[in-house]
């Protein structure tokens, strides 16, 4: 805890210091909701969604060329407590990069493009909420995440990102062996996406690192979208391979819709571990717009294969700064 006050004393000192620079913007998000989640009984507050607060910012260098960082501290809202186990305190992000027309480097904690290209968009709730991926508390358990082997974010990462007339390519490989982490290979991952006019597609592919005997964990995954204005439908698809050497399958039909000043969201998907269905499921949300900030929202999830407690539900409020 003394750690983290510290830290956040010298965010606060840094965020004014840095407002000479182009451009510095503190920025943040608490989300709370009221939930039950697929596999138990029992009601909670929890995040809906990732709270934070960050920094980021950019400096002109002339030319074309500018300088960007971006430093994200996560927590949970409903107790103060951070997402890492007090491992890191920049558990969101922690990059600092050049950009220009050669598109943008970056190098630290950053997401793997798979996931911010294919994984996360696939997701009607961007892997959020009860809902998230259908089921699980950040995705990486669920459909898009193929059961667990998805990563979100590498350490000690060099990300290279480039887009021009719609279409985008982004790669990143870090480090096997750092001061936190240690694999058995480098990770990498590269993305392929198109998105102009109402069409947006992506193929995303990643190795994690992680290998056991002759077996790489490693998935590659597909999404489709098209804007019909009243609504847009979608389609997933991934496949990959388990540490454990099973084949994973993950499919998902979605849709969203916006009605009044919110949107409604509908998924139903499926994930296979073997040919064998685990996960089977179905959920249905509203996400209304008080304001440009602040969200409220409420997600419904049944999983036909689950265990016990088939169904579960939010109830939430989301505000960004």
């Amino acid at each position: 805890m003394k750690k983290s006050l510290l830290a956040l004393a010298a965010l606060t000192a840094f965020a004014g210091a840095a407002s000479a620079q182009s451009s510095v913007t503190l920025y943040g998000r608490v989300d709370l909701s009221v939930a039950k989640n697929v596999g138990s009984d029992a009601k909670a507050i929890q995040n809906g969604s990732g709270s934070r607060l960050g920094l980021r910012g950019t400096e002109d260098l002339g030319g074309g060329l500018s300088a960007l960082f971006n430093i994200e501290h996560r927590f949970n809202a409903d107790t103060g407590a951070d997402t890492s186990g007090n491992v890191r305190f920049w558990n969101g992000r922690s990059i600092v990069g050049l950009q220009g027309g050669f598109g943008q480097v970056v190098f630290g904690r950053e997401y793997t493009t798979a996931f911010l290209g294919t994984q996360l968009i696939g997701d009607p709730w961007g892997w959020d909420t009860v809902a998230a991926a259908l089921g699980t508390t950040n995705g990486t358990t669920g459909i898009t995440g193929l059961g667990g082997i998805a990563k979100v974010r590498n350490d000690s990462s060099v990300t290279y990102k480039i887009a021009a007339a719609g279409f985008s390519f982004g790669a990143q490989i870090a480090e096997a062996t750092d001061s936190i982490n240690t694999f058995a290979a480098k990770p990498v991952n590269f993305n392929l996406g198109y998105g102009a006019g109402p069409l947006t597609a992506a193929f995303g592919y990643e190795k994690t690192g992680r290998e056991a005997g002759n077996i790489d964990e490693k998935m590659w995954s597909a999404m489709i979208s098209y804007n019909l204005g009243f609504v847009k439908p979608g389609f997933y698809y991934g496949k990959g391979t388990a540490l454990n050497g099973a084949d994973h399958k993950g499919m998902m039909f979605t849709a969203t819709a916006p009605i009044g000043a919110g949107e409604f969201r509908a998924a139903y998907g499926t994930l296979k571990a073997n040919d064998t269905t685990v996960t089977k499921a179905l959920a249905l949300g509203y996400h209304y717009s008080m304001s440009k900030r602040t969200t409220l929202y409420v997600d419904f999830l049944n999983n036909s294969e689950a265990a016990t407690s088939k169904s579960g539900y939010d109830v939430g409020i989301k505000h960004n700064f």
